[in-house]
């Protein structure tokens, strides 16, 4: 998929809006949020624009996937926070705002007031098997 014209992302990847960059290779590039949620948040993209994780090559997801690694290891080495989230958000319904496929590596620190947090009944009834198998069978078979 080519470079989008508006997307804000290929305008950081073709050096036409500034950016704090941490590395960047022929696949990817890492740069800190200028939105940060937690002191050291940043970014890591593929340079070729996909919109998430549904229209991504599997061999460029393969590399960003080994970069996300190295790169919380370095966020974690220089920040020594209590731990890190990664996260990455596939469309309007989970929250993608960029429609750049983007990997964020959130700092965390316990009792941090933002974070990835389930609701505090989701533990109270577990879903009936049935429906637990039929979904992983539909998966299986997709």
């Amino acid at each position: 998929m080519s470079n989008s014209e508006n997307c804000i992302f290929c305008k950081i990847v073709k050096g036409e809006i500034p950016a704090s960059v941490i590395f960047e290779d022929d696949q990817c590039m890492a740069f800190m949020d200028i939105f940060p949620v937690s002191k050291g948040h940043c970014l890591l993209i593929p340079k070729e624009h996909y919109v998430n994780m549904m229209d991504v090559d599997l061999d460029v997801l393969a590399h960003l996937s080994k970069k996300l690694a190295e790169l919380t290891r370095k966020v974690h080495k220089v920040l020594r926070p209590d731990g890190i989230l990664n996260s990455v958000a596939n469309g309007k319904g989970a929250g993608q705002e960029v429609p750049h496929l983007h990997f964020h590596i959130i700092p965390r620190n316990v009792g941090d007031p933002f974070g990835f947090r389930f609701p505090p009944d989701y533990r109270e009834s577990m879903a009936p098997r049935e429906e637990l198998d039929s979904l992983a069978e539909k998966f299986r078979s997709a």
